[in-house]
């Protein structure tokens, strides 16, 4: 539905069963927690498409309140094309994701508003320590403000970051980070008093 501004109105309905979607201003990805469906705003058609959410279930316990904060997840298969470095062009993957072998690793991207910094630890951490842990539906998620294609930029700067990190000097770098079926997963937070944040899946504080 279009009005006389020119602007389209998008209706938060869940697409499975019509329920009302909740959800804050600024989010941008959905949860039903009528049917546990999700759903992406694209604001390029101005229409939701089916985005799977799940919802972390806390590795490390805490008898403190559990906050759920949402990511986006990738798998991720990076190329080097090319790197033109005075030093070794060994371990680029060894620094993201712990490990020397491409073809592993799931790319995990802060998708609520945080400062850059803390994006950047956030999505390093996680991506390099690869956690296992199960997921359940749940009833409600909030704060979603950062879409697929910002968090494949994101992706790009944390990647970077990382290259210009290394000793060795950085003339150039061409590479495909090859990310692929995203998805949103709801990562468990517990709020500890005068000690900010703890994540329920490793234990990090922040």
């Amino acid at each position: 539905m279009t009005d006389h501004s020119g602007l389209r109105l998008v209706a938060l309905k869940c697409q499975k069963c019509g329920s009302l979607l909740n959800a804050d201003t600024k989010d941008i990805v959905f949860y039903c927690g009528n049917c546990d469906s999700g759903f992406e705003l694209i604001n390029e058609k101005d229409e939701l498409v089916p985005v799977n959410i799940d919802f972390a279930i806390p590795v490390k316990k805490m008898n403190a309140e559990v906050v759920y904060y949402p990511f986006w997840v990738f798998d991720a298969n990076i190329k080097i094309i090319s790197r033109d470095a005075a030093g070794s062009i060994t371990g680029f993957i060894m620094n993201i994701f712990g490990k020397e072998d491409k073809n592993v690793g799931k790319f995990y991207i802060p998708a609520f508003e945080t400062p850059l910094e803390n994006l950047r630890k956030l999505g390093l951490e996680f991506s390099k320590a690869q956690p296992e842990f199960e997921v359940i539906k749940k009833g409600k998620l909030k704060g979603c403000t950062y879409s697929s294609k910002d968090a494949m930029k994101f992706a790009d700067f944390i990647f970077l970051s990382i290259e210009a990190a290394k000793s060795d000097t950085l003339r150039s770098i061409s590479y495909d980070l090859g990310l692929s079926s995203p998805k949103v997963i709801a990562i468990p937070f517990y709020k500890v008093s005068g000690s900010g944040l703890v994540d329920g899946i490793m234990g990090n504080q922040y």
